[in-house]
């Protein structure tokens, strides 16, 4: 066959179907050789497939570089740093050291910064009594592994023995990056069940980390902001001093960090996966300013600010260019079997695990993408999740790097991963129906469990309309997990149907 002959017999192929089912036609045709295709570059409107690249040396930093394609097709990339060795900023790896997206078409590089801290997604514990402080990784070294690679979701993992006041806790982390959605999504799990309960007293601020999101670091920070029960914003244009002012009356539903700079035009933040009566976070007393508004401020003490941001770093007088930022919870949230949760008014359990998952935010403050992906996690409580064929799942493992088993509070909303979950029937066949109850449910990723082809599914299809893959889906394969793993392109609103054969 040539050349000419093989690209016209498989190209249908691959509109429908993707790369995967082209490889086996490619094989078939070849006689069973290994034969890999050409690139082919996606079609007008597709989304490439994701990317890794193992063992980049970024500039001394031994790196595992991922890169996807966001919620509009556009180029994203992250950088893990291998957390197995010395880096060059004398710490062990196990961050994120450079990230990049689009705006207006040109990439924004933001690098961690080249101070103190040299990333993003640092794990750290303070504890309540000290010395010592508490801990973080910064001369820990651990151990690294990909945990799955498909077409258009990658999940790796990075993981460490910390030591808490002579005391040890394993640390998970996984990274989440799938086509289709624009923010990777990080999941920890500290593990204090190799001590004693109500030993270790410890808070948590993963992830925790300094990256140039600006793309430059060299502009004054012009507003932070933060969610727990209300929302706590900072007045005016900017620049954050500590005589700025401050709104906290707005109620909320899902935690989130929030920092920004009005030129040039960026926002980081972290956003929960699930809602703050699911998951509380945040810490210290600041509570009783909640239904409160500070016109002329100061701000808040340092010491009483909710999450940690960059309130160490804002001097006396005057701005800051710190981009310093960190997640949040009471004292006890590592160790002890009960400790206040933010608001002092009920109690929650740090032993012998403290799970939770958050997404890290990238974008231009104009596109207001951290409140928005709020707006989208609290839009996911609502949604009714029933199959025909197949079954909803509604429990499973209550954090990465464990094997006990949680109900879920929305059956089939797995929070791990921020994932919709259902077991295929047989055949590989799953008959779903999403009902969103006035909301609006945005490029959802679906996990179907018990997948036993090698290859995508030959249909997939939402209220009877077939699908194409790479355009209004991204399709991967997990063999080792036996799942299959889809970004629906679409935004579903109302009952829609997704069958999968």
């Amino acid at each position: 066959m040539t050349p000419d002959l093989l690209k016209d017999a498989v190209s249908p192929l691959l509109r429908a179907r993707g790369t995967s089912v082209l490889l086996a036609a490619l094989l078939s045709a070849c006689g069973g050789k290994d034969v890999r295709p050409p690139e082919v570059p996606p079609a007008a409107g597709d989304c490439a497939p994701l990317r890794l690249e193992r063992g980049v040396d970024l500039e001394g930093f031994r790196t595992d570089r991922f890169e996807w394609r966001d919620a509009d097709c556009k180029p994203r990339s992250a950088s893990l740093v291998r957390n197995d060795a010395a880096d060059p900023r004398g710490w062990t790896g196990g961050y994120l050291r450079r990230y990049t997206y689009d705006v207006a078409g040109a990439t924004r590089v933001c690098e961690g910064s080249d101070g103190m801290v040299p990333g993003w997604g640092i794990v750290t514990s303070h504890l309540r009594v000290s010395p010592p402080w508490g801990n973080w990784t910064e001369r820990i070294r651990g151990t690294w592994r990909t945990v799955f690679e498909g077409r258009h979701h990658a999940l790796h993992e990075f993981r460490w023995p910390m030591d808490l006041g002579g005391h040890a806790v394993d640390v998970t982390v996984h990274y989440l990056f799938a086509t289709g959605r624009s923010h990777p999504l990080y999941a920890i799990t500290h593990d204090a069940s190799g001590a004693p309960p109500d030993v270790i007293e410890a808070d948590v601020r993963s992830p925790y980390g300094d990256i140039l999101f600006d793309g430059a670091g060299d502009t004054d920070i012009s507003g932070v902001g933060w969610g727990d029960r209300y929302r706590f914003v900072t007045r005016g244009p900017g620049p954050l001093t500590r005589a700025s002012g401050w709104d906290y009356r707005e109620p909320n539903v899902v935690p989130y960090t929030r920092m920004w700079i009005a030129s040039p035009d960026a926002e980081m933040g972290v956003v929960q996966t699930q809602t703050w009566m699911q998951k509380p976070a945040g810490g210290y007393w600041q509570y009783p300013s909640w239904g409160q508004v500070d016109e002329d401020g100061p701000m808040p003490d340092d010491w009483n600010w909710t999450y940690q941001l960059n309130q160490y770093e804002l001097p006396a007088e005057g701005p800051t260019r710190s981009h310093r930022m960190a997640w949040g919870s009471n004292f006890g949230a590592v160790g002890f079997r009960e400790y206040p949760r933010y608001g002092d008014d009920a109690m929650l359990s740090g032993y012998p695990y403290q799970s939770y998952s958050v997404f890290l935010v990238l974008g231009t403050h104009t596109s207001n993408p951290v409140l928005r992906l709020v707006e989208e996690v609290e839009a996911w409580q609502g949604v009714r999740l029933t199959a025909t064929e197949g079954r909803v799942v509604d429990r499973g493992p209550g954090g990465v790097g464990r094997d006990d088993t949680v109900v879920w509070e929305v059956p089939g909303y797995n929070p791990v991963y921020a994932t919709w979950e259902a077991e295929l029937a047989a055949s590989n066949r799953a008959a779903l129906r999403f009902e969103t109850n006035g909301r609006a449910l945005a490029s959802p990723v679906v996990v179907l469990r018990g997948y036993s082809a090698s290859t995508p599914p030959t249909l997939v299809s939402l209220d009877g309309q077939a699908l194409t893959a790479d355009v209004d889906y991204f399709a991967s394969v997990d063999d080792a997990g036996n799942a299959l793993w889809l970004t629906l392109h679409r935004t579903v609103t109302g009952s829609a149907a997704l069958r999968v054969e």
